[in-house]
């Protein structure tokens, strides 16, 4: 059995699904699906290269799936071919990848500029004086 494969009872979904994202497997299935999308945008048409940056987006989110298979452990990631079946991912470049349902709200880019947060913080001292 891999290292990888370890059972950690008492996990939150969230760990879990952040171990699973480290497997070899999850590795795989993300190639599979570069390959398959020939390693181009499904939504824009942008090929990877020196300023894009794609990525595999889960068109059912990957904790949903671990939820909807009742998946506990490691080893039943490793086990449940829900989690790594391909059509059940696409390619994104990142900018199509932030605009989906599934891409996680703490890492949306912020819109705040850094010109505006020094003015607003300024504003705000002057506001406490």
């Amino acid at each position: 059995m891999s290292k990888q494969l370890v059972q950690h009872k008492g996990l939150s979904r969230t760990a879990l699904v952040r171990l699973i994202r480290r497997l070899d497997l999850y590795e795989q299935w993300k190639r599979a699906v570069f390959i398959r999308d020939r390693f181009t945008c499904q939504h824009c048409g942008a090929r990877n290269g020196r300023k894009r940056v794609i990525e595999a987006d889960h068109i059912i989110s990957l904790t949903q799936l671990v939820k909807d298979n009742n998946v506990g452990s490691i080893e039943g990631a490793a086990a449940c071919l829900a989690l790594w079946d391909i059509g059940n991912g696409r390619t994104l470049c990142h900018t199509c990848h932030e605009q989906t349902e599934s891409y996680p709200i703490q890492l949306r880019k912020k819109k705040t500029s850094y010109a505006s947060k020094s003015r607003n913080s300024r504003r705000g001292a002057i506001k406490n004086c």
